[in-house]
């Protein structure tokens, strides 16, 4: 695409891998009614839509199939990108790594861009939605910086911003009380990526020759 040869950093993979990353890790404690700690949950988390989770407890809302959907659980997914104008660097601001071979790698000012992220929670008790939610909060204020490995080769890693907009909560019956509940809670995320071009390849300068004139008029 215009006219130079392909190129892909895995930028926005890196970050994508790095967003699921910071949620990897969250547990619940279940305790009976004396406070006694009786089971830990870690609760896993996929790269996907919450439609595919939903759709698979409605067919099965008691998990009782052999094939069986773990909850609590979390999934997300990229939604959209949008150009920050806010963000924007002078466009020919470089960054340069030499070579052996008397060439210079060069990169330009990388250009900001939004990426939106829904990260989802499906649980069937409050409880629990409650207890992953106080493990997210606290520590978006509301942002949250991840290191990204944006471009290897030239050892270019950018600290990214990840801001939490807003949580949207869901909680739902599907018949009568005694019918399994279903409870999904929505985490609106907006990562600040730097989207990099191609990387060109110069000749070093090694001298430069001045001259001193001077024109009297």
């Amino acid at each position: 695409m215009l006219h130079n040869a392909p190129f892909y950093y895995g930028s926005i993979r890196n970050a994508i891998v790095a967003f699921g990353t910071m949620f990897s890790d969250i547990k619940i404690e279940r305790r009976n009614n004396d406070g006694v700690l009786i089971q830990t949950v870690l609760v896993p988390i996929a790269y996907s839509g919450k439609e595919k989770w939903v759709t698979r407890i409605e067919g099965d809302p008691e998990l009782t199939k052999q094939t069986q959907t773990v909850l609590p659980r979390l999934a997300f997914e990229m939604e959209d990108f949008t150009y920050d104008s806010s963000r924007k660097v002078g466009r020919m601001n470089t960054v340069s790594v030499m070579n052996s071979d008397s060439t210079a790698e060069i990169q330009y000012s990388p250009v900001p861009y939004n990426v939106n992220i829904a990260l989802y929670l499906l649980t069937k008790t409050t409880e629990d939605a409650l207890a992953v939610a106080e493990q997210v909060l606290p520590f978006f204020t509301p942002e949250y910086t991840v290191y990204v490995d944006s471009i290897p080769e030239l050892g270019i890693v950018n600290q990214v911003p990840v801001l939490l907009n807003n949580v949207d909560c869901q909680d739902e019956y599907d018949g009568d009380f005694l019918t399994s509940r279903k409870i999904t809670y929505t985490f609106n995320f907006t990562m600040k990526l730097n989207i990099y071009g191609p990387i060109k390849t110069k000749d070093v300068i090694n001298t430069t020759s001045t001259s001193n004139q001077f024109i009297i008029i």
